[in-house]
């Protein structure tokens, strides 16, 4: 490791290695784990990071590209944000002050303690954090918080009846009721004053309790423990929301309707950003978010243009009327990703389709043929 300050490629010939000794897995204690932990700084947030976490080390480019997806997103304080394959958390933490709410979406179990680190440290209570493969977590999800793609047309379906007569209604009744509503919400809003937002981190003692000279809270293997249900890892999340998270993780059960329709009304705005690996989402993660109708704004950071476009094919080509399961797959062995999507679309459930609005290339790897692209879709 460099000990330098700055983007990496502005290191200095004469700066200095230091190493780093990770020892195995079964060698791990609290510890050794304090020790070898590296700090860094992004957007002006501090984290916390094991030796073998990702991490952007061009911090300055991470910045600008954390930024523009931020802008891009179209984000407010009444967006739930959907970050995919967050990582250590450092897209969703970085955004965490312009939404609502965050729920990270990451498989690596210590990319997670880290993103739960990362949020106490930085004092950030409005994320929560899931570790899980993102094509199992995904759908179960954005049922607990949205509802399922037929509970969202049922709504659709009752507002729309609810508009049409509320038109009927003379002018007096509705200047009232617009008061009423003005009132209450005005209420509700004092009442919440001084809460926890819904799912935001636990502050788990063991993790708040220790914090180093860099204002770094210590006690990462505890985080991860705490983040353990059934020795499966779940979530980092509230009470309520870790009740939930464990009942959709099993897809034994869902959230009650009362919880679900609170949480479906909270936001008014669904906005996911992916920062895929280079392989691409899995179809499952594609399906679950092209077919959810509160989807309406997606960011893809992708480092493979390959699998971008293979990925793009299968958001935005329009549903056929006929769906073709497992026709026309002889020779798939030999085919392009973006040629396996094409056959893919032809089984995908009918849904509108994403259209890309923009596209642009961030250079986080100078000197070298590398860059990520980020790409808007809209629907």
């Amino acid at each position: 490791m460099q000990d330098h300050k700055g983007i990496s490629n502005a290191a200095p010939t004469d700066c200095p290695l230091i190493p780093l000794l990770v020892p195995k897995g079964d060698q791990l204690d609290g510890t050794t784990e304090d020790k070898i932990r590296i700090h860094d700084h992004i957007s002006n947030l501090k984290f916390s990071l094991s030796p073998t976490a990702f991490f952007q080390v061009n911090t300055l480019a991470a910045e600008r590209l954390y930024t523009l997806a931020g802008d891009w997103a179209n984000l407010n304080s009444d967006t739930l944000l959907f970050d995919v394959c967050c990582g250590t958390g450092t897209i969703g933490l970085t955004l965490a002050q312009h939404v609502g709410m965050v729920v990270g979406i990451e498989m690596n179990e210590s990319a997670v303690s880290n993103a739960c680190r990362n949020a106490l440290v930085n004092g950030i209570k409005n994320c929560r954090f899931v570790c899980g493969k993102a094509e199992d977590v995904m759908g179960p999800l954005l049922t607990e918080y949205l509802g399922s793609p037929q509970q969202q047309a049922a709504a659709s379906k009752s507002n729309s009846e609810i508009d049409d007569a509320s038109k009927n209604e003379d002018t007096i009744g509705c200047a009232s009721y617009d008061g009423e509503n003005i009132d209450s919400s005005k209420q509700r809003n004092d009442n919440a004053e001084g809460q926890q937002p819904m799912g935001a981190s636990v502050d788990h003692p063991t993790c708040a309790s220790e914090v180093d000279e860099n204002n770094v809270a210590s006690g990462e293997q505890n985080c991860g423990e705490a983040s353990l249900v059934n020795d499966k890892p779940i979530e980092t999340a509230s009470d309520n929301s870790l009740e939930q998270g464990k009942a959709c993780k099993d897809g034994s059960s869902s959230p009650n309707n009362n919880v679900l329709a609170a949480n479906a009304c909270q936001f008014k705005n669904v906005v996911a950003i992916v920062d895929s690996p280079r392989v691409g989402l899995r179809p499952t993660v594609i399906k679950a978010l092209r077919t959810h109708p509160r989807i309406r704004r997606l960011v893809y950071v992708s480092c493979n243009p390959d699998s971008l476009v293979a990925n793009a094919i299968e958001l935005c080509t329009p549903t056929s009327e006929k769906q073709e399961k497992n026709k026309g797959n002889r020779g798939w062995r030999s085919m392009s990703s973006a040629g396996l999507a094409r056959q893919r679309t032809k089984s995908m459930p009918n849904s509108e389709p994403f259209i890309p609005k923009r596209a642009m290339a961030v250079d986080l790897f100078p000197h070298t043929p590398h860059c990520e692209m980020v790409m808007l879709f809209e629907r």
